[in-house]
């Protein structure tokens, strides 16, 4: 199993936390300020350098007025949709490829 870090669905959950961040109309500054962290580690979170742990997720959720049950929820919801509007690989027959 690849590290977290590198996997489609923390792609998804930077993006759904600077879209939360955004739509709140908080700057990094302003969020970082807000849980007592620096500029530096919200930029490192938004860009995939370091992960957050359960406490974290929940303070920035409680910064940006949301609720971490909701927040998850959504977060499930979009990696499930990423995961069936996926193309899927073709299951190998075991027979030689044809060639056009």
């Amino acid at each position: 199993m690849s590290k977290t870090l590198y996997r489609p669905e923390n792609t998804i959950l930077r993006s759904q936390l600077r879209r939360a961040r955004e739509t709140a109309g908080l700057t990094q500054v302003d969020l970082s300020d807000a849980i007592g962290k620096s500029q530096t580690f919200v930029s490192d979170v938004e860009r995939g350098v370091r992960r957050l742990d359960t406490v974290e997720l929940w303070e920035i959720c409680r910064a940006m007025g949301l609720d971490l049950t909701a927040f998850v929820a959504e977060f499930q919801a979009a990696i499930e949709t990423s995961r069936t509007t996926k193309p899927r690989k073709a299951k190998s027959t075991g027979l030689p490829r044809r060639r056009s």
